[in-house]
């Protein structure tokens, strides 16, 4: 899986499309309570408006954030393995 698709997967679907989509039933209860019939007021049209553009985009910035820090990690990982291997002379040499 590469850069981005992990960013989209792990960050926007996996992270910031849920919690939006949380976030606006957690707003439409609060508002109206459990109703099977929904009534769209100005205040719940601009909230699930916020709410589809600001947790997605962190989602993306999330997913970003992971995929560095993961690709560090393991760049440091590689390194003290190489450097194990170097100091006990398990190393290959050319």
């Amino acid at each position: 899986m590469g850069r981005s698709t992990f960013i989209w997967r792990r960050g926007v679907f996996g992270w910031g499309i849920p919690v939006a989509l949380l976030t606006i039933a957690y707003q439409v209860v609060q508002e109206q309570g459990f109703v099977w019939r929904l009534v769209m007021t100005q205040h719940l049209k601009t909230g699930i408006g916020v709410a589809m553009l600001v947790f997605p985009l962190c989602g993306y910035l999330f997913g970003r954030y992971l995929w560095t820090t993961g690709e560090e990690n393991y760049e440091r990982m590689v390194e003290a393995q190489g450097a194990g291997e170097r100091e006990s002379g398990t190393g290959k040499t050319g």
